[in-house]
């Protein structure tokens, strides 16, 4: 009898077929099958991975420990709860839900069946923010940006759904503070909802930070830069490149230092991590609560943008 849990991925998509081919891979996972809206697209990973195209939802529930969620975030709520509801652990894709409501709902459900809730926020497994997080540097300001240009996936959600939720997590994860003020500006370019905006925070521990997105910008760009008492540290998340300038008195030259971090399988490492927290019963990095608490301020946010 094998010991590995078994799995299977709901929603098998760009995104959902990577969920697919590191669970297949993972040596403490049985990957069981998968299972998607579009019939066809399951069968093509089915057929690729060599596990069970499931013809419902319902049914690839009936023999796994767990699952992975990465489907469209507006059929996230009712996947969520049909699988917490058959007793079943989840990990779903950020934003882990489409409104507030629906994770408070999701959120409450895991807790009284006693389930493991994980959301997906990758960045928290990205080598760049790991290595800054524990570097635990005291910045007085940060600026996080996060530009790429426009891609049909993902549009369904604002920019501030698609994009700043990640930034707005790694601030909360990376300061332990909450916000204490804010002003947000947007714009509505090719979608019917904000495509750039731009979040200028003060956090209560007096951390300043700004928040800068764009689905509509011309060249990729995703890092940190951060301002101490002594130095500036500016990282390049994408390909993991540190660069620290230092000038310890007004009368000496600064001193630049750069490095590399070697690149890590980031969604590998989120899988591993909710494996972990089901085998060791611990909470997983990025709990139903993390993914609530974010999806609540960007819920603000988009309010007020008022486009």
């Amino acid at each position: 009898m094998s010991s590995k849990l078994k799995a299977a991925v709901l929603g098998v998509g760009y995104l959902g077929t990577f969920h697919a081919q590191k669970l297949k891979a993972h040596s403490e996972v049985e990957l069981v099958g998968v299972y998607d809206f579009h019939r066809p697209q399951a069968e093509k990973v089915a057929g690729d991975l060599q596990v069970q195209a499931f013809s419902t939802a319902a049914d690839a529930l009936h023999s796994v420990d767990y699952v992975h969620i990465p489907a469209s975030t507006q059929a996230h709520y009712e996947l969520v709860k049909l699988a917490l509801s058959a007793g079943k652990h989840v990990l779903v894709e950020k934003p882990m839900t489409a409104t507030i409501q629906q994770a408070e709902e999701v959120v409450e459900l895991a807790a009284k069946k006693n389930l493991k809730l994980a959301v997906g926020h990758i960045e928290r497994f990205n080598p760049s923010y790991v290595e800054l997080k524990k570097m635990n540097c005291h910045f007085k300001s940060l600026q996080l940006t996060r530009r790429g240009p426009f891609k049909p996936r993902g549009s369904d959600v604002s920019v501030l759904h698609d994009l700043m939720i990640h930034d707005l997590d790694l601030l909360f994860w990376l300061t332990g503070s909450q916000i204490e003020s804010y002003s947000i500006s947007g714009s509505s370019i090719v979608t019917k909802t904000a495509d750039a905006a731009i979040l200028t925070v003060k956090m209560k521990n007096g951390l300043q930070a700004v928040i800068d997105v764009s689905r509509v910008a011309a060249v990729g760009q995703r890092g940190i830069r951060g301002v101490a008492q002594d130095f500036i540290l500016s990282v390049d998340s994408g390909i993991h490149a540190f660069e620290k300038l230092t000038c310890e008195n007004k009368n000496e030259s600064q001193k630049i230092e750069t490095w590399n971090l070697e690149k890590k399988d980031a969604l590998q490492l989120e899988a591993d991590d909710f494996v972990q927290s089901i085998l060791k019963n611990r909470p997983p990095q990025t709990t139903g609560q993390d993914g609530m608490m974010v999806l609540s301020w960007i819920e603000k946010f988009e309010k007020e943008l008022k486009l």
